[in-house]
């Protein structure tokens, strides 16, 4: 076993609840069996945005999985309403958005609509278990401005660390180029979800 397969031999999800939003039956009963693959035992399988804001408002949720493309702007206005709902426990919990078409748009209205991190589809279970690790050890915090709600994208340039002379010469940039396709991989995808190193 890889030892990024071998997360799952470290992350405990048997007390975790997730829901799981998505349009279409096949996907929405594969992303159950991934995640009860993971040890998830409460998964709430939502096909509809309406029924995920009842699920939302009645149990008590540690993850999120949202596939926002529907028909309409449904599934993001899914994910801006459970960022925007100010009593609820639910409100900061981790949103992985899961894309099957991953064009630079999708996953600007993704992290806009208060997204932790975008997957591109088809799944792969490998994929999802290291974001899932991710969104559980990141440490941003939640904010609310005028027109956002969700993880805190700003960063202080707090420069390399110490012995370090900077980036490497052989590490990606984080920095996407132009789509000269349709989708973005899933790598161009993780990088608009990375934190930036900014001069203020």
């Amino acid at each position: 076993m890889s030892g990024e397969l071998d997360l799952s031999s470290r992350i405990n999800l048997r007390r975790a609840t997730a829901l799981v939003l998505d349009g279409n039956p096949q996907s929405l009963d594969l992303m159950r069996q991934v995640l009860a693959g993971f040890g998830v035992r409460m998964i709430h399988a939502c096909a509809t945005p309406d029924e995920a804001r009842r699920v939302f408002s009645d149990h008590s949720l540690d993850l999120m999985i949202v596939d926002p493309l529907f028909v309409d702007d449904s599934g993001f206005a899914f994910m801006r309403w459970a960022r925007r709902q100010d009593g609820s426990q639910n409100r900061c919990i981790a949103i992985i958005a899961a894309l099957g078409h991953q064009t630079l748009h999708n996953v600007q209205l993704a992290r806009d609509a208060g997204a932790n991190s975008v997957v591109a589809k088809p799944l792969s279970p490998e994929v999802m278990l290291q974001r899932i690790a991710w969104v559980a050890r990141e440490k941003r915090q939640f904010i609310v401005a005028q027109g956002y709600a969700g993880p805190d994208r700003r960063f202080k340039n707090e420069g390399p660390p110490p012995g370090m002379n900077g980036r490497r010469a052989d590490d990606l940039s984080l920095a996407v180029p132009d789509s000269s396709s349709a989708n973005m991989s899933q790598s161009e995808v993780d990088n608009l979800f990375k934190p930036r190193r900014v001069a203020l």
